[in-house]
């Protein structure tokens, strides 16, 4: 008899644990909505956009992501397109920890086209002198620029002018044609 009993408690003592812990799940689901509800009217009066400047390591030939984002109204963004404003931020980019800056000291961006899904970047002649003279380095750098340009909605390949002409080569890395996005430079995780 005491068995039975003891059983019957059990099953009665599970049964309102069961009951009890379903319910309070529902509330807690409840919360998150409405957070998420607020944070999409927030959104819809402040929009933000977001961009990943790729960026060099300092002693290993990977690049790095880095995503930031600006406010669709900030001051920084007047009178020049996403990709400008990107391409602005990647070169007076300072470093910090193991990044750095892949673009040569003293490069001054001349312009940014676009043609269709292709972005026109115009480089200072600084950008050519700056490079260090091998292929590794400066398929990075280069890389670093396409790669920050393409993940941007819209964009799919980059081509390259130095004082607005298109070089056949810089260092033998061709670029001659546009570059799409360029995979294969970063670590393994």
């Amino acid at each position: 008899m005491r068995k039975s009993i003891m059983i019957c408690l059990c099953i009665l003592l599970l049964t309102s644990m069961f009951v009890t812990g379903c319910n309070k799940k529902e509330e807690n689901i409840q919360k998150p909505m409405n957070t998420v509800k607020e944070e999409r009217n927030e959104n819809k009066e402040e929009k933000t956009i977001d961009y990943v400047l790729f960026l060099r390591h300092k002693d290993k030939p990977f690049l790095f992501d880095e995503a930031y984002s600006i406010k669709a109204n900030d001051e920084k963004l007047k009178g020049m397109s996403i990709e400008e404003f990107v391409m602005k931020e990647l070169i007076d980019f300072e470093g910090f920890g193991e990044y750095i800056n892949a673009i040569p000291k003293g490069t001054k961006l001349l312009s940014v086209k676009k043609d269709g899904e292709t972005v026109i970047v115009d480089l200072s002649k600084e950008f050519v002198e700056g490079l260090k003279k091998n292929k590794e380095d400066t398929y990075l750098t280069l890389a670093s620029i396409v790669n920050t340009l393409t993940i941007l909605p819209g964009n799919e390949k980059v081509q390259f002018m130095i004082e607005g002409e298109i070089l056949d080569k810089i260092n033998d890395v061709d670029t001659s044609k546009p570059f799409e996005y360029i995979q294969g430079l970063y670590p393994d995780k």
